[in-house]
């Protein structure tokens, strides 16, 4: 089956680790940096890959990807509460829509968002 890959687009490379990888607990898989240059980063979390880039034209900021079936959810949003990320404390959702689904949505630095989603029931 091809796999879809999502292309988010990010401004400032440090800030994209200290959210992804440093909060998240994505690891990188591969980045291309050349000086002078857009870099493009490749994150990945539980088999599920995103790729994040600089240069113009990849994607546009506000971009929103669901990460469904995320098991242990619950226990996630606890560890990332407690790494006491200055610029995010999401919040922890049972869905309007879908009562037996709970739900945490964050925006990285460049509006994108995510939202990781488990059905609890």
């Amino acid at each position: 089956m091809t796999k879809i890959i999502p292309v988010l687009r990010a401004f400032d490379r440090k800030k994209l680790t200290e959210f992804y990888v440093d909060w998240l607990g994505f690891n990188i898989e591969f980045e291309h940096a050349p000086p002078g240059a857009p870099f493009y980063v490749r994150v990945s979390l539980r088999g599920v890959v995103i790729d994040l880039s600089e240069h113009h034209g990849d994607s546009a900021p506000g971009a929103k990807i669901l990460m469904a079936d995320f098991e242990g959810l619950a226990i996630y949003h606890k560890t990332l509460l407690e790494k006491n990320y200055t610029y995010m404390r999401p919040g922890l959702e049972l869905l309007d829509w879908d009562k037996d689904t709970i739900s945490v949505t964050v925006i990285d630095p460049f509006f994108n968002r995510i939202e990781f989603m488990e059905r609890v029931a």
